[in-house]
């Protein structure tokens, strides 16, 4: 039986590219797809609606009071009916064989339909679509979810477009309506705590684009924050695990690398912190984590200069 697969595209006054979005997610050569139209409370005199209510039976569209991205996915996830759960930002464009060449993927290296994730590479376009070159970590194969979740907070992030998620991972998950700027992350890091594995392609089937008036970037001063209070419960959440010391280990090893030190200092606090390092690493650490994080810092901020 041919799956379903549900792309869902999230739009906040998205006229500018929505277009070209919505015929991407059609033009899958997956023959089983349904595509919602999440409408996250435009108020651009309505353009985005009408641009997505042209397309009419063609797509499934949906209109909803302003609550950000997550909320927009989340009632996605609720309208959703097919097997698999494919996310394409407004501004995004998927190749068209995105998802035939995951489900292929999966079959062919006969991973778990309904525990794993299968993520694509990702290249990034411009406000007219052409190329962007940026250095990507070469990262591919399978990954069992403790590793995942070793990747995800010591090395990098996923593209969110880039997954196709069984719908199966949302039967008790959902995106966090609190945090703004880290929801996908925060979503990575608990479905591999739910025991989902990963399988990472290295082809690039998303093109990500790269604008001015992307939300992430005006939103970025949440960041920090966001990512303290995710952290502190994080730290709780993981302690009495089977694993727990070990997870709890990489986290505070993720403190240094985003220089979280507040949460990291309150935490060993009442602890012992011979469990987690030795007293050489734990001072390579701290060096090595305030050379890393002002590096990133830089580097996210001539980025976002470049393509302001």
């Amino acid at each position: 039986m041919t799956p379903l697969v549900s792309i869902i595209i999230p739009v906040y006054n998205g006229s500018d590219y929505l277009r070209t979005c919505i015929d991407s997610a059609l033009a899958q050569t997956h023959p089983a797809i349904e595509v919602i139209v999440v409408n996250d409370g435009s108020n651009d005199e309505g353009r985005t609606a009408a641009i997505a209510k042209s397309y009419g039976k063609r797509i499934r569209y949906v209109e909803k009071e302003n609550g950000g991205v997550s909320s927009a996915l989340n009632r996605g996830i609720e309208e959703m009916t097919g097997d698999y759960f494919s996310w394409l930002s407004h501004d995004d464009v998927y190749a068209p064989t995105k998802v035939e060449r995951q489900l292929d993927v999966m079959r062919q290296q006969n991973l778990s339909a309904n525990q794993t994730i299968v993520v694509t590479g990702t290249a990034f376009i411009d406000e007219k679509g052409e190329a962007i070159r940026r250095v990507r970590r070469k990262v591919k194969g399978f990954y069992p979810s403790q590793a995942m979740f070793r990747h995800l907070l010591l090395s990098s992030t996923l593209n969110g477009c880039a997954l196709l998620i069984p719908r199966q991972a949302f039967a008790h998950r959902r995106f966090s309506l609190e945090d703004r700027f880290i929801q996908d992350w925060i979503c990575w890091v608990e479905l591999t705590l739910d025991g989902f594995d990963f399988y990472v392609m290295d082809e690039p089937l998303v093109y990500s684009r790269i604008h001015g008036e992307q939300q992430t970037k005006k939103i970025a001063h949440r960041a920090t924050m966001e990512s303290d209070r995710y952290l502190k419960r994080l730290l709780q959440d993981v302690e009495f695990r089977d694993n727990g010391e070990e997870l709890t280990s990489i986290i505070l090893k993720h403190t240094f690398k985003e220089n979280a030190t507040d949460v990291r200092e309150r935490y060993l606090e009442t602890r012992d912190v011979s469990r987690y390092f030795g007293p050489i690493e734990y001072r390579v650490l701290r060096w090595n984590g305030i050379v890393f994080s002002n590096l990133l810092s830089l580097y996210r901020g001539m980025t976002n200069l470049i393509y302001r």
